[in-house]
Parts: C-alpha cells; structure tokens; sequence
C-alpha cells in the first residue's frame, strides 16, 4: 500500500497558524493575500471558514474593535508539554541507567499520552539471558497488565479512571491477565496504597515487572519507571528487594523534576538514594538461567 499524502485541510491548516505565527496581529484581507503568495490558493471566505474553526478550538482569537486575529498561547500550551517530557528524560536518565547498572535488568521510563500508554526512554538489559522486549521511544502498550501502566492508571483522577474503565477493551494476554473490570479497580486502589506495582507475569510469561510513580512539581504523577526481570531471576522473596530500589529511583526522578514532599523526610537525597539501591545487593550475577528458560517479547 502506497504511503498517502498529506491531508489538503490539515495543510492549509498549518499554514495558515505559521503565518498567524509571524504578526502580532492580522487581518482577514492580508492573511489572504500572505496565504495566496505562500501557494495555498484560498479565497476570503475559505480562510474566514478556517479561521472559524481555530477560533471555535481556541487556537485563534479575534479582535472585537479591528477584527484582527492573533494565536492565542494554546501552542505555546502544546509545546511545552513536549518540552516537560524532554526534560523529565533528561532528568531521569541518570537515575535509570544507574539501576540499570545496579540490577543489569531492562528499565524504563513511561507516561500516559490521553488513554496510551508511551514510552519516554528505555535502557536495555546487559545480561546475556534477558527479557527480549520489543518495545521502543515512542511506542504505546497496554496499560490494564504492565507495570508502568497500572501505576498510571492508579493516579488519574477518579472520573477519568472511570471513562477509562468502562470503554478500554481489557485484553487477555496471559493467563495472568485481569480481565474484570472489578478486578483492575482492586489492584489500582492497592497500588495507590502501596506505591508501587507489580506485573506478575500479565503481560507476558516468564517477565515479571516492578513500577513506581513519578511526580512532579504540583504533586501529580506525571510518569513511571520499571524495572523488567525474567522470572527465574525474580522468585516472590527478592521481589522486596527490587521494590525498594524502584521505589527510592522514582523519588529520586520526582526530586529532580521538582517535587517536594509536604512531610519532612519524605525524599531523599540523591547520596542517600543512590547509596541504598547500592546496598539492595542486587547483584548483577545472581540467578542466572538456563539457556532453556522462556524469553520475553512484549513491552513492560
């Protein structure tokens, strides 16, 4: 199948806000005439009709007394959302390819983009028997069976987890999978307790995954890390042991970003965090496997 063009609307579209872009203010007549030079080929009344809509989108807004149209700040608001991710990345780096190191297993670092989950970073395991995870920069997984997800879906605001709940189709993708939506409404209410989540093999069998939440500087969860093990180098007893580093990695990211705790003694230093993942003796040699033992495949 043949790539398809652009969209001739959605062009003209573009167009017409670059050049909204370029004069504080500008009116109908010489954005017209600016359209036409730049080849749009569109009379007054076509780039009055789009004008109509970007103002009904609040992209656009229009002068009472000298009827000229100016952006409002909505793509500035746009943009630095996307900035806000870039720097939650920078930020985060560091303390993810640090427990990387620490533990040699898979980190990553997601956040919900509408009702997607997408992933902002990943680093990859160094181990030679490894979850082999096709996730990538960019890509969307399910949000009801991976870790990352379920830490976000447990911090949204209780009406939209509602929407969410009632229109997300809960695929099956193990046996482990829930399924029920009563069921997902348990374990995001236990997650909110606990702070932390655990994918216990519901994504995939033979991964298991531990995820915190990231805050930022308001207090809201904003992201989430992981950190993915194959299940025979992750038994029930050492799952302690990664929760505290996943835990203590997510706050540390939170501090970075801003967050503050209103209680003293909440977060801790990046010394002090750094140094206590250090001494979850995780190290990268325990447990190995047979060459024989299930690899993963999925997105954590």
């Amino acid at each position: 199948m043949s790539k398809p063009g652009p969209a001739k609307a959605v062009v003209k579209t573009m167009r017409i806000l670059e050049l909204l872009s370029h004069e504080r203010n500008i009116g109908l007549a010489e954005l017209t005439r600016r359209a036409n030079s730049n080849g749009l080929r569109m009379d007054k009344s076509t780039v009055y009709r789009f004008l109509a809509s970007l103002k009904d989108l609040d992209f656009v807004r229009q002068d009472d007394e000298t009827e000229e149209y100016r952006l409002t700040l909505k793509l500035f608001e746009l943009g630095m959302s996307v900035l806000d991710r870039l720097e939650l990345w920078r930020e985060a780096e560091p303390v993810l390819k640090d427990i990387a190191h620490v533990t040699g297993e898979t980190v990553h670092l997601a956040t919900l983009d509408g009702n997607q989950l997408v992933y902002l970073g990943k680093i990859e395991s160094t181990k030679t028997l490894r979850v082999s995870m096709m996730s990538r920069v960019g890509q969307t997984a399910p949000t009801h069976c991976t870790g990352v997800g379920k830490t976000l879906l447990a911090h949204i605001p209780p009406r939209r987890l509602r929407e969410v709940l009632t229109r997300e189709r809960l695929l099956r993708y193990t046996d482990r999978t829930l399924t029920r939506r009563t069921d997902l409404a348990r374990e995001l209410a236990s997650i909110r307790r606990k702070g932390y989540a655990i994918d216990n093999e519901e994504h995939e069998n033979g991964v298991r995954c531990v995820a915190a939440p990231v805050r930022d500087n308001k207090g809201v969860v904003c992201a989430a890390m992981s950190v993915s093990v194959p299940t025979v180098r992750l038994p029930d007893h050492e799952i302690p042991r990664y929760t505290d580093v996943v835990v203590r990695a997510a706050e540390e990211i939170s501090r970075r970003i801003g967050y503050r705790p209103s209680i003293d003694g909440g977060i801790p230093s990046p010394e002090r965090t750094l140094q206590a993942v250090r001494r979850s003796r995780i190290s990268n040699g325990a447990a190995r496997a047979s060459a024989a033992s299930p690899r993963g495949s999925a997105a954590r």
